[in-house]
């Protein structure tokens, strides 16, 4: 059966501005060193040979990640979204248009901004969720906790003698106390947002628990596959009249927390969220001195601990600092404690209004 990554590349970013902005997300930027993120996600593909791979972006993005994708022989779609409906509406537009492509597939669902170190180990764990996606499961990876993290959502899993779980329950953002006992029981997992399941099982499942986002994305279900891609004419009239339409809901939430025949494998292969500016730290070496930048030749740290420079275009010098994040992009810095890295949001705000 065809194995069919679906990359989401559609997210804002906000909590990495000024860096990550509207009209340069996260995903197209090299925060590594190593390539953009979207780059590093559709080379980590590549082990599983895949027959086609679809990105699904925002209609602004799409000449971005049509460049990310032409640096790879494969090939690929890009399905632009009129706005944003979170990732239910993202999926179902993507396995609508695999079916008119194949007969059934194995999608790999995964977002476009994680970082991963151990790829090899990614990649094994990935065969096995295939293999179990074959058999008609649900499959999610959870990663196993490091430390009681209060930011990620958790999966419960039941007990079992693995590599595969059954899901028992889905959980929301913990506060710290419950983070600790979620972390020192052993059965609950980082809910990573990467799934694997065969498009005509999701479809199934999207019938019986979301049937009216089902009921909205039916006339782009007519359409042909050429058609269900096209930003144009016709085509393009339907899906914003349906993106319009259709609620905000994760998969998470509409279909994985309800569904059946749900399996979590767990993964311990150097997963990090890119949510904040404080997390790249755990993607980029530091020097003698904990200072860290993916520009080094931009960066000048001097008698300073822990510290961060990302930089476009300017030579940053840091001098008797220590703990702070400094971000030049474009007319905008931004200089702030490494602590106080959730706030960014905030002032990404402020800045827009």
């Amino acid at each position: 059966m065809n194995v069919i990554p679906v990359i989401l590349a559609g997210g804002a970013g906000t909590r990495l501005w000024p860096l990550s902005r509207d009209e340069k997300p996260k995903q197209f930027h090299n925060l590594s060193g190593a390539g953009t993120l979207l780059e590093e996600t559709i080379k980590r593909m590549l082990p599983l040979e895949p027959e086609h791979l679809v990105i699904v972006t925002s209609k602004k993005h799409e000449s971005l990640s049509r460049d990310e994708v032409r640096k790879f022989n494969l090939s690929s779609t890009v399905l632009s979204e009129p706005r944003p409906r979170n990732t239910a509406a993202a999926l179902l537009y993507a396995a609508l248009y695999l079916t008119k492509l194949f007969d059934d597939s194995i999608m790999i669902s995964l977002p476009a901004d994680h970082h991963i170190k151990d790829t090899d180990e990614f990649t094994r764990i990935l065969r096995e969720g295939i293999r179990q996606a074959q058999h008609d499961k649900l499959v999610t990876i959870g990663i196993k906790p490091t430390y009681p993290e209060t930011g990620y959502g958790y999966i419960k899993a039941m007990a079992g003698t693995g590599p595969v779980y059954p899901i028992d329950t889905f959980v929301e953002k913990p506060d710290l106390d419950r983070a600790r006992q979620y972390f020192e029981s052993g059965n609950y997992f980082w809910n990573s947002g990467i799934f694997v399941w065969k498009t005509s099982i999701i479809l199934e499942q999207f019938r019986r628990l979301l049937p009216d986002q089902i009921a909205a994305f039916k006339p782009l279900s007519e359409l042909e596959p050429q058609d269900i891609a096209s930003n144009d004419g016709r085509a393009w009239e339907i899906k914003k009249k349906i993106f319009d339409s259709v609620e905000s809901i994760s998969v998470d939430f509409g279909i994985m927390e309800r569904a059946e025949n749900r399996i979590v494998i767990p993964g311990d292969f150097g997963w990090t969220d890119l949510g904040s500016w404080k997390s790249i730290d755990d993607i980029l070496p530091p020097d003698g001195s904990s200072n860290r930048s993916p520009e080094k030749d931009m960066a000048i740290f001097l008698n300073s601990e822990n510290c961060s420079v990302f930089t476009e275009n300017s030579r940053i010098s840091v001098v008797g600092l220590s703990n702070i994040v400094v971000v030049q992009a474009g007319n905008e810095v931004l200089v702030i404690n490494k602590d106080s890295s959730q706030d960014v949001k905030i002032i990404a705000g402020m800045v827009k209004k």
